[in-house]
């Protein structure tokens, strides 16, 4: 199969169009897109037309995110960098079609597939989070934990706009730049080509000349910043253009230094011991990371309980090993008794609590280890344990149908739009009957709504 990758047009329609005649001429198959439709060019709506009359197989982006928030956002700030950025995020949305709005609403996070054999990943950031920079200097060990537990064998991404092919633990990881912004000082567009046989992968990176006049025209005529018009010129990033000092990414670009680092290989290993089924643990651990980072600034969690989270996810189903009667709590012991484990008490305590209420009974006082947390620890146990309970539904015929969630607060409801390969009526049953813990700690109904195209 051959395969064009595209990435980060940022609405910029000619660097688009010479991309996809480009790609044309070397008889592509297919298109895969990994986000960022939108954010400084002038050409966001004609951008998302393009690439679904293209049927570009096609994940969501931080700036595709961001533009959809910024209609209800005013005012500005006070540096110059997020003056002109705010200023993308909202022109974009406001140049948007409804129909447009809706379709990048509907986008997933991540698309898996299976191809020559290989299970392929596509995300726009990582499969961590959408606003997670991986690049040539990301290091080893960050992408193995990615490798660890992203059930892939090839890792798509976007994001830092650097073209750049790593294969860490067995796991090859492509960024294939970006189309419309790239920032390394070569303006000419960027993307690759893929090529994947049962016996070899091969990925080509080319950069294509694009009629860069008539983008800055269209800047300029839509009074945009001037700025806007020295990236595309220069190729280089917006604080370059402005003079600033470069520094360090901003906070919400990069993932905190996992609290954790080193742990996941042993529990990894803790779960494969027992015999779990590792698609279906993974699966489910991906669905509730997912929502526990959509549905942050509800619950105010952090990096430390995120990990958790990620722990007892992976661990939730290993008192399988005893048999399936009662295998949650077989599950908190085996995670408080077993050697295996780094953890300490507390730890082991909290981890453990979240895995046993993935099914059966709601935590309660009268639950001894329940008992033992302090009243903070308990609300997180009941938080995390509710997303988990919802993921674990949404894999409750252990077929990975659901590909991906997003979630967000509307009112007094918390919306969960599921992306599914398939109907999954019986998913979206147990997930709904799961939602009871969730519901209770976020003191928000839960409602499961399909995005299935």
């Amino acid at each position: 199969m051959k395969v064009a990758l595209i990435g980060d047009v940022h609405g910029n329609l000619p660097a688009l169009e010479a991309v996809l005649a480009h790609a044309r001429d070397h008889h592509v198959e297919a298109l895969w897109n990994v986000g960022d439709f939108v954010g400084y060019g002038p050409f966001p709506e004609e951008v998302v037309q393009r690439l679904r009359a293209e049927q570009a197989l096609s994940v969501v982006g931080n700036y595709d995110l961001k533009a959809l928030q910024a209609g209800a956002r005013k005012g500005g700030a006070k540096k110059s960098r997020v003056q002109e950025k705010g200023l993308a995020f909202r022109w974009a949305y406001e140049h948007l079609s409804k129909a447009s709005r809706a379709y990048l609403r509907d986008l997933p996070k991540e698309i898996r597939l299976q191809v020559a054999g290989r299970r392929i990943l596509l995300v726009h950031g990582s499969p961590a989070s959408v606003k997670e920079h991986l690049g040539p200097e990301t290091p080893a060990e960050r992408l193995q934990e990615l490798a660890l537990t992203a059930d892939a064998d090839v890792i798509i991404c976007g994001h830092s706009h650097q073209p750049f092919k790593r294969k860490v633990a067995g796991v090859w990881f492509i960024n294939p730049g970006s189309v419309g912004r790239p920032d390394d000082g070569d303006p000419s567009a960027g993307y690759a080509i893929l090529q994947a046989t049962a016996e070899r992968l091969r990925v080509d990176f080319y950069r294509v000349p694009y009629d860069m006049a008539r983008m800055v025209e269209a800047i300029r005529a839509h009074e945009l910043p001037e700025a806007f018009v020295q990236m595309v010129v220069q190729g280089r990033p917006l604080e370059v253009v402005l003079g600033e000092t470069p520094g360090p990414p901003a906070p919400d670009s990069i993932m905190p230094e996992d609290p954790a680092a080193g742990w996941l290989p042993a529990v990894l290993d803790l779960a494969r011991s027992c015999e779990s089924d590792m698609q279906h643990v993974q699966q489910v651990t991906r669905l509730a990371l997912q929502l526990f980072d959509d549905l942050k600034p509800l619950h105010g969690l952090g990096m430390q309980e995120r990990a958790w989270l990620q722990y007892a996810g992976l661990l939730h189903d290993i008192g399988w090993i005893e048999g399936a009667t009662g295998h949650h709590k077989t599950a908190l012991r085996i995670i408080l008794e077993t050697p295996l484990l780094p953890f300490d008490a507390r730890e082991r305590l909290i981890i453990g609590s979240i895995a046993r209420y993935h099914r059966g009974a709601l935590p309660a006082a009268r639950h001894a280890h329940f008992a033992e947390l302090k009243p903070l620890e308990q609300r997180l146990v009941g938080i995390l344990a509710g997303l988990l309970r919802v993921a674990d539904g949404l894999d409750c015929t252990h077929q990975s149908l659901v590909e991906g969630v997003t979630a967000q607060v509307v009112g007094k409801r918390i919306v969960i739009r599921c992306h599914a390969r398939q109907l999954a009526a019986e998913e979206f049953a147990d997930a709904t009957a799961k939602s009871d813990l969730l519901a209770q700690m976020l003191k928000r109904s839960v409602a499961l709504q399909s995005a299935t195209k």
